[in-house]
């Protein structure tokens, strides 16, 4: 019997330091734990960017339309030149009738809004600035854009058939003050 006993006791291997081996796998666990909640971490601030992005996307994108509708009412107005009050705001398609599409899934809020503003004028010639302001997935972004056109109108003893002209002078966006 003794010689079962010391053959199974030859069988196994004797180390000197046993559940060594349990340390490097915790370091190893530790590691890996680590890089994964950075990457998740990273991945997160990258959605939260991105989703950023495409809201104030959706308001530029407002805007923009804002700036074109106004553009349209320019050009539908019997006399621009004769803007009397510059506090006047206009919703998206309240002069022109076009629609703009809100409040859905990616879409503005609510529709964006402008404001006609007469620089300078002088008899059939004028500058007349746009105040567009766009809204996002959200209410709080806000996107404001303005574009200065330039108009001149035709004299009232031309004969001949005259067109008004409507010219783009500059365009820029307003920060938030």
């Amino acid at each position: 019997m003794t010689k079962k006993n010391q053959s199974t006791k030859g069988s196994y291997p004797s180390y000197g330091c046993r559940g060594f081996i349990l340390l490097p796998c915790i370091l190893l666990t530790s590691i890996l734990l680590v890089v994964s909640m950075a990457t998740l971490r990273l991945g997160h601030d990258f959605r939260t960017l991105t989703a950023g992005y495409i809201d104030r996307s959706i308001a530029s994108e407002a805007a923009e339309a804002a700036l074109h509708d106004a553009y349209q009412h320019l050009k539908i107005m019997d006399d621009p030149l004769s803007l009397l009050s510059n506090d006047v705001v206009y919703e998206f398609g309240s002069v022109t009738g076009d629609s703009f599409p809100s409040g859905g899934r990616m879409q503005s809020k609510s529709p964006p809004e402008y404001q006609l503003e007469m620089v300078s004028a002088y008899q059939h010639v004028g500058i007349v600035r746009i105040t567009a302001t766009g809204i996002g997935l959200f209410a709080a972004t806000r996107f404001v854009a303005q574009a200065d056109y330039a108009i001149q109108l035709c004299p009232e003893d031309v004969t001949d058939p005259c067109e008004r002209q409507l010219r783009q002078l500059a365009w820029r966006e307003r920060l938030n003050d």
